[in-house]
């Protein structure tokens, strides 16, 4: 353990930059040899050192048993697939991909838990630093000297920024969970001015590289988010807590009246917003043949595969994935997974800003086969479980005015 303790200038291990490397490498896909590249090498051996002590300390947890029983019904939905309808099916290669993404979640939980809540935010910041610096580097060079980059392609045909990926929906997921990281930082943080700009550069170049990526869903995941941290912000200032549920009440009444009034206009913009996007007419299709997998095994699925248009494509689109490979099982532990994480990250609402524009952005994209996904998500949660809750906030602050009024009176 001791050959690990070497520390850098702003207190974190050295062993903590092979997950740090390996988020922001995250999009570079098109380096991978088979399945696995720079990114998933770090990213499992910063997780194996620490995945025994999830299993010796937090069995009971949230996490762990969403993975292992949604693993074991997309194992059993394979299973049956290739039995019966082997042309969907992603066989092992499938299993292997959910498998990595199980392995990294346990493994950054139980890693993250051991650390201070300083070194998880010195974490996350030293991943929004490196990535706003390493993609505009790569941006800049494959404006000034080649498209690619030992090899990997940084723009997927020419118009849509990949990061060196095979396609941008990697660099899309990355660029938009920081985003929301960042703007958690500059609401909930105490940050000095230098900070302060650094996370703001930070969401201005995320912001650039959405754009680049040309991704209607994350532009649609972005703005719906980014409407809710407005909300957030406006309920910051409001001390009282009824006064926050009168304030919360008045924006959905204006919201409901705002949408009566105008659904026809604004499902007018959508369709040509939609339509805009090469893809996006065609989704609609896709999303068409959810009853196919439905039929053919609707309590567990049919596993990793390609369920839709005859079993030649995807859904593309998150919830009919979890539909297609789990079935109903998959689906009741997907919302049970999701509300114990809006339980868990609504002691700080601004955690929950990340996962909300990942949520929305499966309306039309399959973010959970994602590595960003999952390590900014699970970030998030031991954040949150490492803040101090109310009563503690509470006792913490009397006992700092006891300090200060006992030391005023022995002053005196």
């Amino acid at each position: 353990m001791s050959s690990y303790k070497l520390v850098r200038r702003n207190g974190l291990p050295w062993y903590d930059f092979l997950l740090i490397l390996g988020l922001i490498l995250a999009p570079m896909t098109e380096l991978r040899i088979w399945k696995i590249g720079p990114s998933e090498l770090l990213c499992v051996l910063w997780s194996t050192r620490y995945v025994r002590y999830f299993f010796k300390e937090q069995l009971r947890h949230f996490l762990v048993r969403f993975w292992l029983f949604f693993y074991l019904t997309m194992t059993a939905g394979t299973i049956f697939c290739l039995l019966f309808y082997p042309r969907e099916s992603a066989g092992a290669e499938g299993l292997m991909t959910w498998f990595f993404m199980f392995f990294v979640s346990l493994g950054v939980y139980a890693g993250l838990k051991r650390h201070s809540l300083l070194d998880i935010h010195r974490i996350l910041e030293s991943v929004c630093v490196g990535v706003a610096v390493w993609y505009l580097f790569l941006l800049i060079y494959s404006r000034t000297v080649s498209m690619h980059f030992l090899g990997a392609r940084i723009w997927y045909a020419r118009v849509r920024f990949t990061g060196g990926g095979a396609n941008p929906h990697q660099m899309a997921i990355l660029s938009l969970g920081l985003f929301f990281v960042s703007f958690y930082f500059l609401a909930c943080v105490k940050l000095s001015r230098r900070k302060r700009i650094v996370h703001l550069v930070c969401m201005a170049l995320d912001f650039l590289f959405l754009y680049l990526t040309r991704s209607t869903t994350a532009w649609m995941a972005l703005f719906a988010a980014a409407g809710a941290s407005a909300v957030l912000l406006f309920l910051q200032g409001r001390a009282a807590p009824r006064s926050k549920q009168v304030s919360l009440l008045v924006i959905f009444l204006m919201g409901v009246v705002v949408l009566v009034l105008a659904a026809g206009l604004l499902y007018d913009r959508f369709y040509q917003w939609v339509a805009a996007d090469p893809n996006g007419l065609h989704r609609f299709e896709l999303f068409s043949y959810i009853l196919d997998p439905i039929r053919k095994n609707f309590l567990f699925g049919l596993g990793d595969g390609t369920h839709s248009n005859g079993g030649i494509s995807e859904f593309h689109n998150s919830y009919l994935e979890i539909i297609g490979m789990t079935g109903v099982i998959g689906v009741v532990l997907f919302i049970a997974f999701s509300v114990r994480l809006y339980r868990c990250l609504r002691r700080e609402p601004f955690l929950l800003l990340s996962p909300l524009a990942f949520y929305i952005y499966g309306l039309a994209g399959f973010g959970m086969r994602r590595l960003p996904y999952w390590v900014i998500t699970v970030a998030l949660i031991v954040i949150a479980e490492k803040l101090p809750s109310p009563a503690e906030e509470g006792f913490r602050v009397r006992r700092r005015e006891f300090a200060r009024v006992s030391g005023e009176h022995a002053d005196g």
